[in-house]
């Protein structure tokens, strides 16, 4: 398990604990990780679209960094690790198999369609990927909240989602609710932005009776 997988997870264990009373309003974080493209001040993780995107955040030295990749081969993946960063994210067609089941560093899977069949949404999770990021439009409609909930539980497999940065409390909640681990605000997100974000979902309600 890389860092980004085992931050989603001490992030779900804070909520358990705040959920059982043992933390105080003011220990609280926010239960999702907020992420930007290129270093933001007060992310909890940045991810690098391009070059110029990845040299700020080395420069920046953030801890849980990744990096998008149109093709994910061996040997871009051992790039991946001389350059610092603690994930990849690709596509189904962009990452060998082999390299998707390196325990060294984690993965992202990007799918076009969160509406996929159970089959297939049981073995991808077979790959152990840290969070599976499917694609909705925003703000959600209800088929695409349906399918968010549906794969959520097809895979137990966290949620990375890429959202808009003025994205609603209601939408957050919903996407929260299908299991949500990590998020990415959209390019141009600031610091205030992001503390904005964290914010909203530190206010949410708590998650309904299962």
């Amino acid at each position: 398990m890389g860092m980004l997988a085992e931050a989603i997870r001490a992030r779900r264990q804070q909520r358990q604990r705040w959920d059982g009373g043992q933390l105080s309003e003011q220990e609280r974080e926010s239960e999702v990780l907020v992420g930007t493209i290129g270093f933001v001040a007060g992310a909890d993780h940045c991810i690098a679209f391009n070059e110029a995107d990845l040299v700020d955040i080395e420069r920046r030295d953030v801890p849980i960094r990744g990096i998008r990749f149109t093709a994910l081969t061996a040997d871009r993946l051992r790039m991946a690790r001389s350059r610092g960063a603690s994930y990849a994210s690709c596509t189904l067609d962009e990452v060998q198999a082999n390299v998707a089941l390196d325990p060294g560093l984690d993965i992202v899977v990007r799918v076009l369609d969160a509406e996929i069949d159970e089959a297939s949404a049981r073995a991808l999770a077979r790959f152990r990927p840290a969070a599976i990021a499917p694609a909705p439009q925003f703000p959600l409609s209800l088929r695409d909240a349906v399918n968010l909930h549906r794969l959520g539980m097809l895979t137990g497999v966290p949620l990375a989602i890429l959202c808009p940065i003025d994205v609603s409390a209601s939408d957050l909640e919903i996407m929260r609710d299908a299991g949500l681990g990590c998020m990415l605000l959209s390019r141009g997100a600031t610091a205030d932005d992001v503390a904005a974000v964290k914010q909203h979902i530190i206010g949410l309600p708590p998650r309904p009776a299962e």
